[in-house]
């Protein structure tokens, strides 16, 4: 059975105490076809020296400094197009702040794939905060209006490049047409579960995360006004078509783009 290969965008704001921890989470997987692209935004601490002491002269990590910050969003678009990533390769996210709560958690996200056929898989994290919520549920099954129900499509985010690229650029965007800050991850995610539905969107039930809730620089803490607020605009948005199959990719580029509503 031939492996996927698994790109995971590791994206860090203020993670000096924490991306050791994350990065070790990661080197330490029970699956090893996987390659990390880290973006460190300058945040006037010490994430940068702690990331490029925590690779450990591990090859597979690729570490990348901004010269001003950027933000989520920003940073994940151009993750994903550092990364040279095939059609049928896999994207793994994970901030740098958080860490994988199995060295399994790789092999679950792969075993997945393969066993589903799926073109992307949401959940599950728990928090280190023990009064904190965490393994939320999978949407219904035949869910069709997702930006209508309660968000569910949360960490551990995983799909396949292909899928990613149909998304529309703009919608990585508000309404002043600047990337998203935060909430990239309804940004992203949406389109994609409107185009699988759940059908093709698979929810891993197993504890993949360790979602840090004690950094004070959690962006529910730092940004919770503008995250609601992007989550408002996102929603608004006309939803993406559902794909009966997955699209020909011998056909130009440029057509793949669906357009929503």
């Amino acid at each position: 059975m031939d492996e996927i290969t698994l790109r995971i965008i590791v994206n860090c704001g203020p993670s000096e105490d924490y991306v050791d921890r994350c990065l070790d989470s990661v080197r330490s997987q029970s699956f090893v076809n996987w390659q990390a692209y880290v973006t460190v935004d300058p945040c006037g601490d010490r994430t940068l020296q702690e990331a490029l002491r925590s690779r450990k002269g591990d090859h597979r990590i690729h570490i990348h400094q901004n010269s001003k910050r950027q933000y989520s969003m920003l940073n994940l678009v151009q993750a994903v197009g550092r990364s040279s990533a095939q059609r049928e390769d896999v994207f793994v996210v994970l901030d740098g702040d958080d860490w994988f709560a199995t060295p399994d958690a790789l092999r679950i996200i792969h075993d997945t794939y393969k066993q589903f056929n799926c073109w992307m898989t949401y959940g599950s994290w728990v928090s280190d905060q023990p009064n904190m919520q965490g393994m939320w549920p999978a949407y219904p099954e035949g869910t069709i209006h997702f930006r209508r129900c309660e968000w569910l499509g949360t960490a551990v985010r995983t799909w396949k490049r292909w899928l990613w690229d149909l998304i529309d650029d703009r919608d990585f965007r508000d309404a002043k047409g600047k990337y998203f800050r935060v909430t990239e991850d309804q940004a992203a995610m949406l389109p994609m579960l409107e185009m699988s539905g759940t059908g093709k969107a698979r929810h891993i039930p197993e504890t993949l995360m360790v979602y840090n809730r004690s950094s004070p620089h959690a962006c529910c803490y730092t940004c919770r006004d503008e995250m609601l607020a992007n989550a408002e605009y996102l929603r608004a948005l006309p939803p993406y078509s559902r794909l009966v199959e997955k699209p020909n990719f011998g056909i130009a580029t440029g057509s793949l783009r669906l357009q929503r509503g």
